[in-house]
């Protein structure tokens, strides 16, 4: 295998979303080696051609906000596709490494789609937090639906908000910030002594 490919595991290029598995057009680039905006343009194109029934089943196109460093961003158009809709994106990728590439995607599906074949829940979903650098995806990882993501500052205005938690949940964390408060007053009190 070469060094691309080493760098991709399955859980990287597949992903679920409800009852079905896809990818983007992102990730799609990404593995490829291709620029994105070269990939969005083939995708424009070949589905110019396509029935729309087929375009509607097989891609969503989105909108994403791209971190560009100091503090710009800028809006990007991506596509999420299911594995008919990789396939037909991928046809007319050609060449002894593209054959490699698209075995390895279409392993990564069949993977991805026996592991949600696999569930209990039949309509349990799984949501995905990226790591962009530069344009491009450098991580990603799940996100269980008890979880979220947000910054420091926004999380006192999220726990204000009605319902955001439940009782319990925020017992519990009245009562942890309680005890690293205690811990931070006694090692300010300990640093006072000691001057």
């Amino acid at each position: 295998m070469s060094a691309l490919t080493n760098q991709n595991h399955p859980a990287q290029l597949v992903f679920i979303n409800g009852k079905q598995t896809i990818t983007n057009s992102q990730v799609v680039a990404n593995y490829f080696g291709k620029r994105h905006a070269d990939v969005l343009r083939k995708l424009d194109y070949i589905m110019q051609d396509a029935p729309r029934q087929f375009v509607s089943t097989n891609f969503c196109v989105n909108t994403i906000n791209v971190e560009l460093g100091a503090d710009r961003s800028r809006q990007s158009k991506i596509y999420e596709m299911t594995k008919d809709g990789f396939m037909f994106l991928v046809m007319g990728f050609t060449g002894a490494k593209a054959a490699e590439l698209k075995i390895n995607f279409i392993n990564a599906f069949n993977e991805t789609q026996k592991r949600l074949s696999r569930t209990q829940h039949p309509f349990e979903h799984q949501r995905m937090m990226f790591t962009w650098e530069g344009g491009k995806i450098v991580s990603s990882q799940p996100i269980h639906d008890d979880q979220f993501v947000t910054s420091s500052d926004k999380l006192v205005q999220y726990m204000r908000e009605p319902r955001f938690l439940s009782l319990e949940q925020l017992l519990e964390i009245s009562e942890a910030a309680n005890q690293q408060i205690a811990t931070l007053a006694r090692l300010a009190d300990k640093q006072a002594r000691l001057r």
